[in-house]
Formats: structure tokens, sequence, C-alpha cells
């Protein structure tokens, strides 16, 4: 049977044509309907923060399924490394999962292990689910075809991160690594200040490494002119704000507008 069950990402194909990604955080929305609106606006893709968000298993399915039909690929931020979080979001309809606070190669071999179908991992297998778009089909095909069009998304946020980013962007089954500025501020002893020479330093190296050794890194940042910046230097994905944070600064600009 054909693996057309497996939806293909739309975000993994772009990046492999060599073109550059944007996109935001989901961080308090529950209404499906917000990715459309993101769809709308030009975005490529949306990380759900279940992190620090209040979302439930629930609405993380719905905003994941609805992202998938608006062509918007959804990423979910899980709390933390397990296995649950990750199957759950997985077999919902998410098509990518992103993990904080890794800090060695032994967490992102974990992370292979509940994200992959073997022989590439343990992940269990159960199909006639959201990211089957609730057909069934051959399991050897979907396993295969979920472990190919899945994507591992590594956070960057502490110094143990960067000083093993050789080893962690060497494991073949990372596709992205996604730096947090903020966090990594404050690990490396420069809270928010995103012109400090020992943050350049570390996002550069993230970026030379992963260059290297053909993963690709992305960043997530709140200030446009920062964007930019790290474009010009090859950053290949960037989240800004986050939909509230849109919402917010767009109304804020047609209320000062107004009132002159």
């Amino acid at each position: 049977m054909s693996t057309s069950i497996i939806v293909p990402n739309k975000m993994k194909q772009a990046l492999q044509a060599g073109k550059r990604l944007f996109g935001t955080m989901v961080v308090e929305f529950r209404q499906p309907s917000v990715m459309q609106l993101l769809a709308n606006a030009g975005l490529d893709f949306a990380i759900i923060d279940n992190e620090h968000g209040p979302f439930s298993v629930e609405t993380i399915a719905d905003l994941s399924r609805m992202a998938r039909l608006v062509g918007v690929t959804p990423i979910v931020r899980v709390p933390q490394l397990e296995y649950p979080y990750v199957a759950q979001s997985l077999d919902g309809g998410a098509q990518g999962v992103m993990i904080p606070r890794v800090f060695g190669v032994d967490d992102v071999l974990r992370a292979v292990e509940i994200t992959r179908f073997p022989p590439r991992g343990r992940r269990g297998n159960s199909l006639s689910r959201g990211y089957t778009n609730f057909r069934g089909g051959s399991t050897p095909e979907a396993m295969a075809a979920s472990n190919a069009e899945t994507l591992l998304v590594i956070q960057i946020e502490t110094a143990e991160a960067v000083e093993n980013l050789e080893a962690i962007t060497s494991v073949p089954d990372v596709d992205i690594c996604l730096i947090g500025p903020n966090d990594l501020s404050i690990a490396l002893g420069v809270p928010g200040q995103l012109d400090s020479p020992v943050l350049h330093a570390a996002i550069q190296k993230t970026i030379d490494v992963c260059v290297k050794n053909g993963v690709y890194p992305a960043l997530h940042i709140n200030s446009v002119e920062w964007a930019n910046y790290w474009l010009e230097r090859g950053m290949r994905i960037i989240s800004t704000f986050s939909e509230a944070g849109y919402l917010t600064q767009g109304c804020a600009r047609v209320v000062q507008a107004m009132k002159g």
C-alpha cells in the first residue's frame, strides 16, 4: 500500500530545496483557526509551546491537524524529554517536536529513541491516528515514512549544549538546532544582552557547526533587527514573537496611529 497516509513535511521539503523559513510560537490561542491566520500571514511553521503554554493534549492535536490542513508545519515544544509528551504530540498530528533543556549527546540519543519508529528508535506504533489522517495501511511503510517526515528540533539554550555541539549535531536524526537566545544568554552569564559578544560567539558557533554537519540552524527571537542580522550570517530558520505578541503589536500600532 502507498505511504500516502503520511503527509509530506512541507518544512522539510523547503529546507532541502535551500529555502529560508519563517514561523512563530503559538503560546496562548487554543482556537484552531489561529493556524489559518498564520497561514494567511505567510508563515511556514508554528511552534506550539507546550513547555510554557496552557495546552491540553486535545488542543495540541486540534492545532496540529488544522496547521497541516492549511499548509503550516506544526512543531510541538514538549515540556520535557518524556515519552508520553512526545508520542501524544506526534500521534496527534505534529510533524516535529522540539526538545528543551538539552545538555549533551545522551539527551539527543534519548530524543531520537522516542521520536523514531524501529529500527531507528523505539516509538510505539498506532495507525489510524492524527498523524495518518485517521487512515490505516502498511505498518512498515507508515513507520518508515513517518521517520523520514518527522522533524527533530534540539534547543540550544544551555552552556553545555554549546560546548557539546559537535557531538549533538553528529547524531544522524537531528534535523534542526534552535537557539533560544534569552535562556542561552542567562546560561552564559549575560542575561538579556542580545548584543553580547559572548552570546554572539555561541550563536555563530551553532550556525557554523550545524552547517558543517548538515543540520539546519534556527533562532527564535523577538526582534526583526536581530532576526535579519542573523539571517545575513547563515541562519536558515527564524521564529519571531508569538501569535499573542503579533496581536498586541498590531493593535498597538493601529491605536497609536489613530491617537496620533
